[in-house]
């Protein structure tokens, strides 16, 4: 009995200690020793992951200018040459990959896009970027701009967006089929599209099918009383702390938050429901989740996310929206 009341003690003491400034405090420490430890400054060789972070917010850079409205002919010198600099030890140490052929399709288009201005492309520094992109007759478009016609827009876009938004709700009443793990997969495809930081696309999404892995996580979480067990398959969502840099600690929760929105939305459009969990626990229970969930050190847990199979009926809660002018101000 005695033991019983222990333990009893020792959590309310965690919890009181939790919820305090001072649990607070640590637990940000947590986050800012974890950020400056895997991100990228000066060091961004420290890893693979941090030089391709690297590498793709560098030659972002060069693609943001060839879509601006009238691009400066010869623009980006310097960065360009920092650019080659790094991209040619990245690709002595790692060899031509998927990166290489995107920085190379991005430089081939400015080269291309210099030549058709007149300017003369003779000199050393285009003739490096030449040398460098080469033949470069990859058929694959990817790196550099992409045309788009507003027309053809229109006609992808032509769905009531407004009703698909106001009818997904947080679903916490599943049926107890399984859900299909290519639509899953399909839906990770779909939702990676959303935007993020120099495009640099950190998030990670973690997939669990099996129930010895799902409960435990799912009784760190906390939040799911009621449905755990309705809930057939548990997505992690977390960011690449590796893929950031300095001044940039803010940005994982955004960058993770903005591929987890478009996650929900998918899972929706492909008639899953879901539900998001948050995960604003201490991180000695992060620590648990991600031994648990075999999840590496260097990633951040943004949120969890239930996902099941519809019912033919079910019920939601729909907690009143507040009013757009309590939202809204125009300047």
């Amino acid at each position: 009995m005695s033991n019983i009341i222990d333990k009893i003690k020792s959590k309310i003491h965690a919890l009181i200690f939790w919820q305090s400034p001072i649990g607070d405090f640590a637990n940000k420490m947590y986050d800012l020793k974890l950020f400056y430890k895997y991100s990228f400054k000066k060091s961004y060789t420290k890893s693979k992951e941090s030089e391709i972070a690297y590498l793709t917010k560098q030659y972002h850079i060069v693609e943001k200018g060839l879509a601006l409205p009238n691009p400066r002919l010869g623009f980006g010198k310097e960065k360009i040459n920092l650019l080659l600099k790094k991209s040619i030890e990245y690709k002595e140490k790692y060899g031509e990959d998927q990166l290489v052929q995107s920085i190379k399709n991005c430089l081939s288009e400015y080269l291309e896009f210099n030549k058709l201005n007149n300017v003369k492309i003779e000199s050393e520094y285009f003739e490096s970027i030449s040398k460098f992109t080469g033949s470069n007759q990859n058929q694959i478009k990817e790196g550099g701009t992409k045309l788009i016609n507003k027309e053809d827009l229109k006609n992808i876009t032509n769905i009531n967006f407004e009703n698909f938004v106001k009818s997904r709700f947080s679903i916490r009443d599943y049926d107890h089929t399984d859900v299909d793990l290519e639509i899953i997969k399909n839906a990770v495809d779909i939702a990676k599209h959303a935007p993020s930081v120099c495009n640099r696309q950190s998030w990670r999404a973690h997939v669990y099918k099996e129930k010895d892995q799902i409960l435990p996580m799912l009784k760190i979480q906390g939040g799911n009383n009621g449905f755990t067990d309705s809930i057939n398959k548990l997505i992690i969502i977390t960011t690449d702390t590796k893929a950031f840099t300095t001044l940039e600690s803010n940005q994982l929760y955004i960058d993770g938050g903005l591929f987890s929105m478009n996650l929900v939305l998918s899972l929706h459009s492909k008639g899953i429901g879901s539900c998001c969990l948050n995960t604003c626990f201490p991180f000695t229970s992060e620590k648990k989740v991600k031994k648990i969930g075999e999840i590496p050190n260097n990633e951040k847990i943004i949120m969890m996310v239930g996902v099941g199979n519809l019912k033919s009926n079910y019920k939601v809660a729909i907690s009143k929206k507040k009013a757009l002018t309590e939202i809204i101000r125009i300047h």
